[in-house]
């Protein structure tokens, strides 16, 4: 039947498939195949896909054994609910090999960006397990020597293509990181490769700072000079798709009583994080911005004074709870309406801790697979990523042949029925029955 399908509506029927059929429907046939991994189906099924919630979270952390030689133990967990209670999947750990601790930049479409000491070496994709190299930035440590850099990842929805921005700072005679312009890079998965962007910053990036995506655009809180380190009362935000830098203000409110602001995103709203901690006061507060690029609009969600030693915010939950990492380093839910808390029993390396629904997307699935297998070195140039791929001679991934074992036939019943029932839905949809109806018959 298939081979009688016009192309068009073979598209259709195939991008209401989960992704993990239509992994295995690249098998049927070479047409399906080069169909499938067409950049523009790809990018059809994303917009599928984004419409419909796929229930499940995607939940990661890192800790090391107390004890030599301190092995670290990473998890990358797909949960359908909040309660963290049972994993539906345990996912394998993206790049193997290293031996530092993985964090996430941020995700989008599905896609996480990696990143490990000075490098964000990998974009990861868990549902197509498609793990593509990020090659060595213009920017490294032998050939600028010691720096401070920050990092922020998303989608420009204009060009269709996923970027990496990376904010370096180089010190001074005295150690000074505040002196000298930054540099600014960008890597462009379209173009697999790093270029210079011209830039005017006159702000500094703390070490502590994430980014938050939103919008089209990358966060993070800043400090202006004269200020110093101590005084986030910026918001540095940087277009995907211009290419340009901006900034926002943070409230005086916050930024003369806290000692730490950092940024995050929840709901497609940017939030300030803030708390301080001194001998006479503690306090940790969340605000939103209710209208995007309106200062005014920054309204506090609520204020906690009464818990000791909050290390960081990791997310909202649907319930109104947030979830929270303590300075024992355990992660604990918080109900800001009843001031009531409840612990995991999950511990962690704090900035471990990555949270966000789970994007289940195509995207990657036409780009080599990629494996790391050791871990980066300086001397040797190498971003600890291994060049070799997976794909057989014949372009199909050695991951699917794998998962195909003892199943030759991939035009299997399962697939098939599942793609007939979607068929009657594609039907009343597009008006095209007739040529199901011819196509059943010709097969």
């Amino acid at each position: 039947m298939s081979d009688h399908l016009p192309q068009e509506l073979l598209a259709e029927i195939l991008s209401r498939l989960p992704v993990k059929s239509i992994l295995i429907c690249r098998c049927v046939s070479k047409t399906w195949y080069s169909l499938i991994t067409n950049p523009s189906f790809i990018t059809h099924h994303l917009k599928k896909t984004a419409a419909r919630n796929s229930g499940l979270l995607f939940f990661s952390y890192c800790n090391r054994e107390p004890c030599p030689p301190f092995r670290k133990n990473e998890s990358y967990l797909l949960y359908p609910d909040e309660l963290f209670a049972n994993p539906v999947e345990e996912l394998d750990c993206p790049c193997k090999g290293f031996k530092g601790l993985f964090d996430i930049v941020g995700s989008c479409n599905g896609v996480f960006c990696l990143s490990y000491g000075y490098y964000a070496p990998a974009l990861w994709n868990p549902s197509v397990r498609k793990i593509v190299n990020i090659p060595r930035p213009n920017v490294t440590f032998t050939s600028h020597g010691f720096h401070k850099h920050s990092h922020g990842f998303g989608f420009d929805s204009s060009t269709g293509d996923y970027k990496l921005v990376r904010i370096v700072y180089l010190p001074d005679s005295n150690l000074n990181f505040d002196k000298i312009p930054p540099l600014v890079e960008i890597y462009s998965l379209r173009s697999r490769g790093w270029r210079k962007v011209d830039n005017d910053l006159k702000c500094v990036i703390p070490d502590f700072s994430t980014s938050a995506f939103l919008n089209g655009t990358c966060h993070w809180v800043a400090t202006k000079p004269p200020n110093g380190p101590d005084v986030c009362d910026a918001i540095l935000s940087f277009s995907l798709g211009e290419e340009v830098f901006g900034e926002m203000e943070v409230p005086d409110c916050l930024a003369k009583k806290y000692h730490y602001i950092n940024v995050a995103g929840s709901d497609g709203s940017l939030l300030l994080v803030a708390f301080t901690e001194t001998t006479e006061e503690r306090c940790f507060s969340v605000w939103m911005m209710k209208e995007y690029g309106v200062p005014g609009s920054w309204t506090k969600l609520f204020n906690i004074s009464h818990l000791a030693d909050i290390r960081r915010f990791i997310a909202f939950r649907q319930s109104g709870e947030v979830l929270l990492v303590n300075g024992g380093e355990e992660l604990f839910f918080y109900d800001p309406k009843t001031e009531e808390f409840s612990y995991t029993e999950i511990w962690a390396t704090p900035s471990s801790f990555y949270l966000d629904t789970l994007v289940e997307s195509l995207v990657l699935l036409d780009e080599p697979n990629e494996f790391a297998e050791e871990e980066p070195s300086e001397d040797d140039g190498s971003s600890g990523v291994s060049n070799e791929n997976s794909s057989s001679p014949d372009g199909v991934d050695m991951d699917l042949q794998k998962n195909n074992e003892g199943n030759q036939n991939a035009n299997s019943p399962i697939i098939l029925n599942e793609a007939n029932e979607i068929l009657e839905e594609v039907a009343s949809t597009c008006n095209s029955q007739v040529a199901i109806d011819k196509a059943n018959e010709e097969a």
